[in-house]
């Protein structure tokens, strides 16, 4: 998972890591700029750093497991390739998207609605190479389980929908009528408000009927 990296027992080259680093910062400013200015603001230098560090997998670590990844020949080599990776995630977190929207009853809620909708444009909205750190999507919607506050980037994308289809898919058991009577009984406005739609229903689990399994007619035993 980007935000970590793997052990490494080697003694870096703390001078080399660090000459490392400012190249690549400095090619990455440089392509940030795209040619139209010769410098950036100490805003706009901190958030880069900051991105290229989750890209990297060093953006938790220590100076000495930093410089250990960062003691290398071509570190723009290294970004380039974990440029590539998070795009890649990103791809398959619209795969889990995908699973989510599938499997997801016709229950409306206006803040669960738009959160998928903006998760709809993650490829497009996320910059791998500038924000990697960032999370380019309105995400509104309450989980039961809260994803870690501390993760970034693609990290809290794929943790928060992944908890989503976990409630999703127990939500899917049920009959969506029988969903929908026991929220409009225990929370009339279950459309409009910032509620989670999983712990409005389990508390009320007795009270929902079970989706009824499709019968095969081609199973079934013929008159004689």
């Amino acid at each position: 998972m980007t935000g970590t990296i793997s052990g490494q027992s080697h003694v870096p080259n703390i001078g080399r890591a660090s000459q490392s680093f400012a190249r690549l910062m400095a090619h990455v400013a440089e392509l940030y700029c795209a040619g139209e200015s010769s410098s950036i603001s100490a805003y706009e230098a901190h958030e880069l750093a900051t991105s290229v560090a989750y890209a990297l997998g060093i953006a938790n670590a220590t100076p000495v497991e930093a410089a250990r990844v960062l003691d290398i020949d071509d570190p723009i080599a290294l970004w380039r390739e974990s440029v590539r990776t998070l795009e890649r995630r990103a791809n398959d977190a619209l795969v889990l998207w995908q699973e989510v929207v599938t499997v997801m009853p016709p229950i409306r809620n206006v803040s669960l609605r738009d959160t998928l909708a903006s998760l709809c444009n993650l490829r497009k909205s996320y910059d791998a190479r500038f924000a990697a750190h960032e999370v380019p999507c309105e995400i509104d919607y309450q989980l039961s389980v809260p994803v870690d506050s501390s993760l970034m980037g693609i990290d809290y994308v794929e943790a928060w929908l992944t908890q989503l289809l976990a409630e999703t898919r127990w939500i899917a058991q049920f009959d969506v009528s029988s969903c929908i009577h026991v929220l409009e009984r225990v929370c009339p406005d279950y459309r409009g408000l910032h509620v989670n739609l999983y712990d409005l229903l389990i508390p009320y689990e007795d009270k929902l009927t079970p989706v009824r399994s499709e019968i095969d007619v081609s199973t079934l035993p013929t008159s004689p």
